[in-house]
């Protein structure tokens, strides 16, 4: 998945999970029996994994980031050893 998708499924998930929050406040449910509720604890387990999953593709991309600055710089030698 790319990171625009990601990010934006993301949003979704924070949203959906603030939305969740607000009617457990609404309820006059404590912050800290949340955890009680079986469709917080799958938001926050989906806001979670997004989350993990960005931190993945940022790793990606700076290992990739990190590959092409290779091949430049290779590129560039071979071409300065001519």
């Amino acid at each position: 998945m790319d990171r625009e998708r990601i990010e934006r499924q993301l949003k979704l998930a924070e949203k959906q999970q603030a939305d969740c929050e607000k009617v457990l406040t609404n309820d006059k449910v404590d912050a800290k029996e949340w955890r009680r509720s079986a469709k917080w604890r799958h938001l926050d387990a989906d806001t979670r994994a997004l989350k993990r999953r960005i931190i993945a593709v940022k790793g990606i991309e700076d290992r990739e980031a990190e590959a092409l600055q290779r091949k430049a710089d290779r590129v560039a030698a071979a071409a300065d050893a001519e």
